[in-house]
């Protein structure tokens, strides 16, 4: 466990929340996903304390929670004892198959500005996500479009 962890106490089933956590920061995970994951690996490690220990993580830096639509429950990124390049990113939500992705881009970034230039107001792009579908559901649609004799 990170060894920095304000009032942090280490037991078996912590210690297998932050090892999959930190296998996971390159992406977002939502709680039913830690759960189902580690039911899978044999560890039972109840929702609820997987809850609690992933809100603690949050609250004190360590994870960044995200809530990506009304009604469903948050997704949590792994980012260490560091603040997160989520700051200087958007990210994009497929409306399809739900996957979350971070994008880098010249021109959101313009937009950003633009926005607090001229309407003066501060976009927290933690925050920011743009719902849409993404390039492998897009695929899905177009063959089964030709399979149907619907894109032609």
């Amino acid at each position: 466990m990170e060894s920095n962890e304000k009032g942090a106490y280490r037991t078996k089933q912590r210690e297998i929340i932050l090892d999959y956590l930190k296998k996971c920061q390159d992406g977002h995970v939502t709680i039913d996903e830690v759960t189902d994951h580690l039911k899978n690996e044999g560890n039972r490690v109840g929702r609820t304390t997987i809850y609690r220990y992933m809100e603690k993580l949050a609250d004190e830096g360590f994870l960044r929670k995200y809530y990506i639509e009304e009604g469903v429950g948050a997704c949590y990124q792994y980012q260490g004892n560091s603040e997160s390049a989520c700051r200087s990113h958007f990210h994009l939500k497929c409306v399809k198959c739900g996957r979350l992705f971070h994008v880098s881009c010249d021109f959101l970034q313009q937009i950003e500005e633009h926005v607090y230039e001229h309407h003066h107001f501060l976009v927290d792009n933690s925050k920011t996500v743009l719902y849409g579908i993404c390039e492998d559901c897009q695929k899905i649609e177009q063959d089964d479009e030709k399979k149907t004799g619907r894109g032609e």
